[in-house]
């Protein structure tokens, strides 16, 4: 029966066109054949390629006679044991596909290079029947396709329409009233053309322009994997927008990006473009391997370089050769050679951005750091090494002669060396006791292990272990860890207590974080509050030691006298606490949460001279070490402690100038910002690294060294060339190369029409699809690199064809025929990108900062998204600060772009994560997105200031309503709509007249100010108009 059936097929074909091998027959081969018979050598059956026409017509093709051809007879084979593909693959071939090969072959097999491989040639557009409609070239391939097809290109669409997708699609925002107003107005047969030179210069433009690059070069403002901490890397952001702005042409944007640091005497902006290959994931983790990180990196910038410019999957060949394409695993680690040659740690980027970086001060901040070498030339100049030498050398010999080898033992009333254990050392057997959680314990104290404590903790002291009634002593190594206020230290009876603690945490320079000492006596409502003038800084280990002798408090860090401020004294004196010492105590709650080590308390107040040597790490004491045994640290808080307090006035006076100097130096050098970058400027230590294939990309399995080289079934490198990136940017932007070209134009399409020529825009090898109008695509690229790569005239060619400009209005017809518009008898029609709904919206309103550039900002998000990811309080980027003021209205492209969680608005309109390359995003439609544009602070404050500039309209009801369903949708409502408009209204009204508490909730909704007359019902109901403005389907989609 199936033989039957199969012959009448057969038959019913035979009468079809011919079989075009690159679009009817490469497709069956690279889907269920290539798997097992394609490039990849290694897990080729029976040593079959079918991806090679040689090998296919020695040994399983006879052209002209499929009977006869081993290929057709294995696919169509009765017995499933022996028919191809085997079952144990889970493909099979259809009766059609079948069909195809047997036509295929019997029409003499011709094969054909895959299309991409080829370079694009220029053919004349085609002739017409409908000569009237086409405007340009590309009007003459797409009408040529729909007369085959049978089909009709659609009628223009109108004016308001036009000017709103066009504005969208080359400046990413709606167009204002009055350009509209504009429009409309100027009848000239120009217009329109007027209209797109307009857009093309605006600075929006490189704006829009960048969004769809960002994509692809995989930016954010973080490193990504496990902590995730802050980078900056909008400097390249900047020099892309700029790029585009200024139009510089794509070879050039291609070699800048790719080499800028290789070309002669290298400007600014050359090397500022090489952050595109710094963009990818960086890691600094605890316990991770350097080597295996550097070559994640490099196949990073393999994956991101290969299909960006190329199209291309080389990913798929880091751990064994191609399974469809023709690229070998040894052309995947020959490509990575061209960029494993910068200066990179393997593990780097925990203080901010990874070397190699690039210092971009402003004008102001160089003539400021060249001031402050002079300042700081001149006040060293009067501390002259030798003098201070001898000088701190004899106060050394007469000052701390006396100072004992050991540690001060004397009225010892406890010691916890928290060494593992809570034992009380001082021979008093004062043992503390866990009374909750679990102790963990570092090995990286300042004396010996550390303790970690966290909330979870509970640990008492015994009573006897201080009184801080009388004199005493107390000393204990800490790191504080958490960015809120807390209690170290608390020993409370009933009303009365004594606490040691830090106050809430401040930014202090270089955005470190810092908190005041806190200690406390009260009793009853009397209070004893004193506070640090220092900082503590958080983050860092650092020893406190306070003390009591009866009349006044002392305080020093880490061993130097440190200022105490009275802050609060209601009660005269100290008090006796008659009760054990806790951290931690659930009951008074206040936690600590960092670490603490070698706690020591004393029944006196110890002179500085002992307290100094409780700040140095036991068992090394710093002032009895000789100088030539001390460490540099220690050295230089000998140094400081002398100037500070030992030297004569001049010394003194000059240090603390220097001091100041320095820390405003340290300041400007944190301000200034920088940007990753590229370099092959190596340390002259440092030898530059060999690259290796990798066996199944396992850093650690080095197989044979390779050199810099380019897949074998594109052109090769010039023989005369370094094999380098600026030689690797030379040939991807040759005329010669096939891809390079039509990968960007078909880039440029997808961002007009939805989708590209070519479908699978990051895919032009074999299992991706093929182009629908592939003589259109290739005179594109060929006009595209005779333009000189000019971006904008590209643009500009499209944008003014009869294809672009068609109204995008659907028959059932057409749908049935075409129904993703493929063919383009109709315009683009489809949502916009997740920015774009944003700023469409902060725009209808009148909220939208159209400022261009610099630093990332963080607008409106819920509440915990990141702290729920947080790896700690010590790396930055966990913990989200909104911003507020007009930062908050920037544009969507300038949102913080955090990779483990980025942001949730943007997200759930299908913006990528950014971890990797994004060649298309997808599209989706979910209810989360309804939920977000109703519900999110950004739209729901939308909705009031485009309600209240509404109202604020000296005009009639209809006519506000008018303006605002104008403002969100570019048109005015029809009758129809307006009547729906107007019951919405009232009903709302009446809602919020019966509940003016929600009316008022409502508006509480953003930060931007309320209008002083504001009437809450009315302006609710009118808010919740706009929602539904700014929700309607035409305002959320480019039509």
């Amino acid at each position: 029966m199936r033989v039957r059936w199969f012959t009448l097929f057969l038959a019913a074909l035979a009468a079809a066109k011919p079989v075009d091998f690159s679009k009817d027959v490469r497709p069956i081969l690279s889907d269920k054949c290539f798997q097992c018979h394609g490039p990849d050598e290694k897990n080729r059956k029976a040593s079959l390629r079918l991806d090679s026409k040689d090998d296919a017509f020695n040994r399983v093709l006879t052209p002209g006679n499929a009977a006869a051809s081993k290929l057709f007879q294995r696919v169509s084979h009765e017995k499933k044991a022996l028919r191809m593909p085997p079952a144990y693959s889970g493909m099979t071939l259809s009766e059609a596909e079948i069909g195809t090969l047997k036509r295929w072959i019997d029409e003499g097999a011709k094969w054909e290079t895959h299309w991409a491989y080829t370079p694009p040639r220029k053919k004349d557009p085609p002739e017409v029947a409908l000569k009237s409609w086409p405007r340009n070239p590309i009007d003459h391939f797409i009408l040529a396709r729909l007369q085959r097809e049978g089909l009709k290109p659609s009628p223009e669409a109108s004016k308001t329409t036009l000017l709103r997708r066009l504005t969208f699609d080359l400046t990413g925002l709606p167009p204002t009233s009055s350009e509209l107003d504009a429009f409309l107005n100027d009848k000239s047969p120009d217009a329109y053309e007027k209209a797109v030179d307009r857009l093309l210069a605006s600075p929006h433009y490189g704006e829009r322009m960048a969004m769809q690059w960002l994509d692809l070069a995989r930016y954010a403002d973080t490193h990504g994997f496990h902590i995730d901490s802050h980078r900056d890397m909008w400097p390249w952001r900047d020099w892309v927008i700029s790029a585009f702005n200024g139009n510089l042409p794509f070879d050039q944007f291609t070699q800048w990006q790719l080499a800028g640091d290789l070309l002669p005497n290298p400007t600014r902006e050359q090397r500022i473009a090489t952050g595109f290959n710094r963009n990818h994931m960086i890691n600094f983790e605890g316990g991770a391997i350097a080597e295996e990180y550097q070559v994640e990196y490099l196949a990073d910038r393999v994956e991101t370089t290969s299909n960006v410019w190329m199209g291309t999957t080389m990913g798929c060949a880091k751990c064994h050769d191609h399974k469809y394409d023709p690229i070998r695993q040894k052309d995947f680690y020959r490509f990575s050679a061209f960029f494993n040659n910068i200066p990179e740690k393997g593990l780097d980027g925990q203080k901010g951005n990874a070397e190699p970086f690039l210092a971009l001060p402003t004008a102001a901040q160089e003539k400021q750091a060249a001031e402050l070498k002079a300042a700081i030339g001149a006040r060293a100049a009067v501390l002259a090494p030798e003098d201070i030498a001898i000088a701190q050398f004899i106060w050394e010999k007469a000052r701390f002669a006396s100072i004992q080898p050991s540690s001060p033992t004397t009225d010892l009333s406890a010691w916890y060396e928290l060494d593992g254990n809570l034992t009380d050392v001082s021979g008093h057997f004062r043992n503390a006791r866990l009374l909750a959680g679990d102790i963990t314990w570092a090995g990286d104290g300042p004396v010996n292990r550390s303790a970690n404590i966290d909330n979870s903790m509970h640990i008492r002291f015994p009573a006897e272990a201080l009184d801080p009634g009388k004199p005493f002593t107390f000393s204990f190594w800490f790191r504080i860890n958490r960015q809120k206020a807390s209690k170290a230290f608390q020993q409370i009876d009933g009303a009365s207590g004594f606490e040691i603690g830090f106050g809430p945490p401040e930014t202090l320079p270089r955005l470190r974080r810092g908190h005041h000492l806190e200690v406390r006596w009260f009793d009853g409502p009397r209070e004893f509050v004193l506070r640090s003038e220092a900082w503590l800084e958080q983050g860092r280990t650092t020893n406190v030691t306070l003390a009591w002798d009866g009349a006044k408090p002392a305080l020093c860090i880490d061993g130097l006298p440190s200022p105490l401020v009275v802050e609060k004294q209601t009660l005269q004196a100290p008090i006796t606490i008659a009760a054990p010492l806790h951290i931690n105590n659930p009951a008074t709650g206040g936690f600590f949460v960092g670490r603490l080590d070698d706690i020591r308390a004393y029944s006196r107040a110890l002179p500085r001279e002992e307290v100094l040597q409780l700040a140095v790490t036991y068992p090394a004491e710093l002032l009895l070490a000789s100088p030539a045994k001390r460490t540099s640290e220690q050295s230089a808080r000998l140094r400081d402690y002398f100037l500070s307090h030992e030297a004569s006035p001049a010394w003194r006076q000059a240090w603390t100038e220097l001091k100041a100097l320095r820390e405003q130096r340290e300041q400007l050098e944190f301000d200034i910002p920088t940007t990753m970058v590229m370099s092959e400027e190596f340390p002259k230590d440092v030898k530059p690294r060999d690259t290796y294939l990798l066996g199944r990309g396992d850093y650690t399995n080095k197989l044979e060294k390779v050199t810099p080289g380019v897949p074998a079934m594109l052109p090769p490198l010039p023989a005369d060339v370094k094999a380098d990136r600026l030689a690797l940017a030379l040939w991807l932007i040759s005329p010669q190369h096939p891809l390079t070209a039509r990968v960007a134009v078909n880039r440029y399409w997808h961002m007009l029409f939805g989708q590209g020529i070519a479908k699978t825009s990051e895919d032009f090898g074999s299992q991706g699809e093929p182009p629908v109008h592939p003589e259109l695509l290739d005179w594109l690229a060929v006009r595209f690199v005779e333009s000189g790569w000019d971006v904008k005239a590209m643009l500009r060619l499209i944008v003014t064809s009869s294809t672009y400009r068609q109204s995008s209005r659907v028959t059932p017809a057409l749908h049935d025929k075409d129904p993703e518009n493929r063919l383009l008898a109709r315009g683009p029609r489809f949502r916009l990108p997740a920015e774009m709904i944003r700023d469409n919206a902060l725009a209808a309103a009148g909220l939208i900062n159209l400022s261009i550039g610099g630093p990332s900002v963080l607008p409106y998000q819920p509440a915990g998204l990141w702290e729920e990811l947080a790896f700690g309080e010590n790396f930055s980027a966990q913990e989200y600060r909104q911003d507020h003021g007009d930062k908050l209205y920037r544009r969507g492209m300038y949102t913080f772009w955090k990779r483990t969680a980025p942001p949730a608005s943007l997200n759930t309109f299908d913006a990528p994560d950014r971890e990797k390359c994004t060649s298309r995003r997808a599209v989706t439609n979910t209810p989360l997105q309804a939920l977000v544009t109703l519900n999110d602070p950004t739209y729901v404050e939308a909705a009031r200031n485009l309600a209240q500039s509404t109202l604020a309209l000296p005009a009639s009801e209809d006519q506000r309503l008018r303006t605002a369903f104008r403002r969100a949708t570019a048109r005015y409502p029809s009758a129809a709509e307006l009547r729906i408009l107007r019951s919405t209204l009232r009903a709302q009204l009446d809602t919020y007249l019966k509940d003016p508490k929600a009316a008022s909730a409502l508006l509480r909704s953003g930060e931007s100010p309320l209008p002083p007359s504001a009437d809450p019902p009315a302006l609710a109901a009118w808010t919740n108009l706009c929602s539904v403005l700014l929700n309607l389907d035409e305002t959320l989609t480019k039509e």
